[in-house]
């Protein structure tokens, strides 16, 4: 050991410090015999032994031991510090192996005790969440300098030389370093980063004919450290997120070797495991069927699901970005009931998730018209929680407007009459709400608002003179009040002879208040409609809305007049009443 050799000739006074190093940095004794000697390198051996197992209080004993008996020189202080920054006092221990850089003449041992610290200062910063590049960097190229002088001098700088060396993206040291690594141990740990290093140089490899078998052989030896880290481990729930992060790695090794089966299984396992991990939004695009169908994906997703339960039982939130795409997948498929279950489960978990509220509404809206009003309700609930997601969800993608007004549109015609009696007709204005929400300055939204919340009056107002069972949301009167102020809003936004007369309705047979306004606007919407039919190029939308207007506020205007000059008729006063006059009374209720 090259290690030893150095500390064996300072020991014996072979070898004279530089002039330029006080004597006294050295701390140098009388000569130890050799058996000193030969006690100081087993504990320094021990001790080696010890950090490879993990056993970091142990080894700090066993070198604490071996710096005593060496009469405290400086290159058994290094492994002290070694030891001690791997017990928790990284800074100050890397503090105290930089100070002795001077003093101690191996190169090889101050390049290891340098890069440990440094792949440590890496571990805690990853650890933190910060950028360890930079350190895993330093320790990469300290740890590499260390083993080119002396491979066999420092048995656990391979494990962790391999590690540094993945991270920054040196693929060749990562292989040769994890190969040595395994020779000291084959812990858990070991064989799970063997593992990601032996699937990603393997698959690396299978992009040219001429390594692609060399890459599949890589790849399987990977898998087969996955799974003998897998065992090593045991379903031990304190080992939880190990178990998920190597059935992850294993999972992508078999996709690899294209056993999709098998991947899935292993998917399931990490899921049961540790369902955070997971990214489902790529196994999504993964696991399909020859139809192109998320069969694969939803029945992974549903034993891993039920692996969890089993595992942490039902009240635990951790499952909650699972049970969202595995409600997600469900709905794709057509199975709404579990979809909505899943989703139902997700967002009651992690009300974050209240998107959830939007595919519950969906997978009610494929299930038929009868579950329109559940629907319906299922979105507004989506946007009471969370209005901004909402609306981003609607807007990001025009086939949900068009859901929302084909079923608001059904609605109607089922409060209409047609076949439920006016039921629905609350939840249809509901939806137009819902749908003005995405774009408030569109004045047809505001227009179909005004509509829908006045004929939702009227059957409020059927309904509840009718039975006693039916609890509305709203009053009649709260709906017309609703429209009028819809319909006010429509007509600053866009002054057309459809929504004059929509508005003057409004007044007109609803409101039945200030009917001369409603006169004005039939008279407005007639003359608009009049000029705007002989100036012609209207849209093939548009130009039925204004024949429309024009026929209907000529009528409605007819028969707003007729009924003003009944009610004055009907408020004259006879003769013999009163001092006489014209009677003329008011031209409104």
């Amino acid at each position: 050991m090259l290690f030893t050799a150095s500390l064996f000739g300072l020991l014996l006074g072979a070898a004279a410090p530089a002039a330029s190093t006080p004597i006294s940095a050295l701390s140098l004794g009388p000569a130890p015999t050799l058996a000193t000697l030969d006690a100081v390198s087993d504990l320094i051996a021990k001790g080696q032994k010890e950090l490879v197992a993990g056993k970091n209080a142990e080894a700090l004993a066993s070198f604490e031991a071996a710096h005593e008996k060496s009469g405290g020189k400086a290159e058994t202080d290094v492994w002290v510090q070694r030891a001690r920054m791997a017990n928790g006092a990284l800074d100050e221990a890397f503090e105290m192996i930089l100070e002795l850089e001077s003093t101690v003449e191996d190169p090889s041992l101050m390049a290891y005790a340098i890069g440990t610290g440094r792949y440590l200062f890496a571990k805690r910063e990853e650890a933190r969440g910060g950028d360890p590049g930079g350190a895993f960097d330093e320790a990469r190229g300290y740890l590499k300098d260390a083993i080119d002088v002396a491979p066999d001098a420092f048995p656990d700088a391979w494990r962790m030389l391999a590690e540094s060396a993945r991270w920054v993206g040196d693929q060749d040291t990562a292989s040769m370093a994890i190969g040595r690594a395994l020779e000291t141990s084959k812990d858990a740990a070991t064989l799970g980063l063997a593992a990601k290093i032996r699937v990603a140089a393997g698959s690396a490899m299978l992009g040219s004919d001429d390594t692609k078998d060399a890459g599949k052989r890589m790849i399987t030896q990977g898998v087969e450290d996955a799974r003998a880290a897998i065992k090593a481990l045991g379903a031990k729930k304190e080992n939880a997120v190990a178990l998920a992060d190597l059935n992850l790695q294993l999972g992508v090794g078999l996709l690899f070797l294209e056993k999709k089966d098998e991947a899935a299984d292993a998917y399931a396992e990490a899921m049961g495991w540790d369902p955070t991990q997971v990214d489902y939004g790529q196994l999504f695009g993964i696991f399909t069927d020859a139809e192109g169908t998320s069969r694969p994906f939803v029945d992974a997703l549903d034993a891993g699901a039920t692996k969890f339960e089993s595992h942490w039982g039902k009240n635990i939130a951790s499952d909650a970005g699972l049970r969202w795409w595995l409600g997600y997948g469900q709905q794709r498929l057509g199975d709404y009931d579990d979809a909505i279950a899943n989703f139902e489960a997700a967002v009651q978990k992690f009300p974050a998730f209240a998107n959830s509220y939007w595919y519950i509404g969906l997978s009610k809206y494929n299930k038929g018209i009868e579950n329109y009003e559940d629907a319906a309700k299922s979105w507004r609930q989506y946007a009471t929680v969370d209005r901004d997601g909402f609306i981003a969800t609607v807007n990001g993608d025009p086939t949900n407007i068009r859901i929302l007004d084909f079923a608001g549109a059904k609605l109607y015609g089922n409060g209409m009459g047609r076949n439920n009696n006016g039921m629905g007709m609350e939840a249809a204005a509901d939806i137009y709400e819902l749908v003005l929400m995405t774009d408030p300055s569109n004045a047809k939204y505001w227009n179909n608002v005004g509509l829908f919340h006045r004929d939702a009056g009227q059957v409020v107002a059927q309904l509840t003179a009718r039975t006693k069972d039916y609890e509305p949301q709203m009053t009649a009167m709260e709906h017309y009040e609703r429209s009028w102020e819809a319909y006010q809003k429509a007509l600053e936004m866009a002054r057309t002879s459809y929504h004059l007369n929509d508005a003057a309705v409004l007044l007109h047979y609803y409101l039945e208040r200030d009917y001369d306004e409603a006169i004005a606007m039939y008279n407005e919407a007639e003359a608009m409609a009049s000029a705007r039919l002989e100036k012609g190029g209207l849209s093939a939308e548009e130009k039925p809305l204004v024949e429309i207007a024009l026929r209907d506020s000529k009528d409605n205007r007819k028969k707003l007049m007729a009924k003003i000059e009944k009610a004055k008729k009907k408020e004259a006063p006879k003769e013999g009443d009163g001092e006489g006059g014209d009677g003329a009374g008011g031209t409104g209720k």
